[in-house]
């Protein structure tokens, strides 16, 4: 199949995040139809082409996020039109990981002087739980290429997030004496505001400012009482410049309320150009740019020099009629094929 007709396929098959066994079974049996031998771990589907060093893993993800409000056609049947496929998904990742599957099968029609890994890995948008897992089927690697959409754009740099839970304590009373308490809502706003002047280190050149936003806020019993209490919880973002434990000591210096940390898990990775797996990108696809990454993604757990690398665009993931255009999803295919090739050689 050429990648569009297998992304439509795909697309065909709902793998909501925890719920991906059947496309999971269908990429292992078109596998090992099409003559490469893959197998399914925990619903990850991994395989290898190719015999001896170096090596390179070919990694994206399975799942998808639930069906958001307003779309117009059937997000699990792929349509096609005006040169894209529509379709949950399509997008973020499995145009990528179309590509990446044509990519692969190619590469497994050569003499390669190196080892390819593939890696399709679930539950990458609730936790990256599969990628943890995978890793402990693949051997140690010399470099990784994650796709995720990029615009077919070369990212060498991905932020890092905490998640921290920061609770005010206050006095109860009845609101007609607000002074006999002491306001737990003003306690808490007063450090929210603060956010907006607080400095989290240099800028860096492809991902910016670090950042501190607050996403929930619960305050109040009722609206006579005086709060005692109030919680807000806020999505840290850091950079390789300002990494998640420097973000943290910075806030629980400034902020007047307690700081929890909810998750710390996630850091912040950079690939330097130096390293031949951006060269080899930038030989194949000279004119396109290199950049930052400013999601979260499966490399985060992948513990080898990478590059994130896709068709699509950012502003199509998680958005209702998700679509792809065909073209790209083409281009990249060939685009993996030609890094791999590049980065660890080959004769044919």
């Amino acid at each position: 199949m050429s990648p569009k007709e297998l992304l439509k396929k795909i697309v065909g098959i709902p793998s909501i995040s925890k719920n991906e066994d059947d496309v999971s079974n269908f990429i292992c049996d078109y596998l090992n139809d099409n003559g490469v031998s893959a197998k399914v771990y925990k619903k990850n589907v991994y395989c290898s082409v190719g015999k001896g060093k170096p090596s390179i893993l070919l990694n994206s993800h399975l799942d998808t996020v639930p069906v958001c409000p307003g779309w117009i056609d059937d997000p699990f049947k792929a349509v096609e039109k005006n040169g894209y496929i529509y379709g949950l998904g399509a997008n973020d990742a499995k145009g990528s990981l179309s590509a990446m599957i044509t990519a692969l099968l190619e590469l497994s029609e050569i003499d390669l002087d190196g080892k390819v890994y593939f890696g399709a890995s679930v539950e990458e948008e609730t936790g990256n739980k599969g990628i943890k897992e995978l890793v402990h089927k693949i051997p140690s690697i010399d470099a990784a290429i994650v796709g995720e959409p990029t615009n077919l754009n070369i990212a060498t740099a991905m932020r890092g997030l905490a998640i921290l839970k920061c609770k005010a304590v206050g006095k109860s009373a009845h609101a007609s004496r607000p002074g006999e308490g002491k306001n737990a809502i003003y306690e808490a706003a007063s450090d929210i505001l603060g956010l907006k002047s607080m400095s989290f280190g240099g800028e860096h050149p492809l991902l910016g400012h670090p950042t501190a936003s607050v996403t929930l806020i619960q305050g109040g019993t009722k609206n006579n009482v005086i709060p005692g209490e109030c919680e807000f919880t806020m999505d840290v973002r850091s950079t390789p410049g300002c990494d998640n434990y420097e973000m943290i000591d910075i806030l629980s210096n400034e902020l007047k309320v307690k700081a929890e940390i909810v998750s710390n898990r996630l850091h912040p990775k950079e690939t330097k150009g130096e390293e031949y797996i951006v060269k080899a990108a930038k030989k194949v696809i000279p004119d396109n740019r290199i950049i930052g990454f400013k999601g979260m993604c499966d490399y985060v757990f992948i513990d080898a020099p990478g590059i994130i690398l896709g068709p699509g665009t950012s502003d199509q993931s998680h958005a209702p009629n998700e679509h792809i255009q065909i073209s790209q999803v083409e281009r990249a295919s060939s685009i993996y094929r030609d890094i791999v090739k590049e980065y660890i050689g080959w004769s044919g």
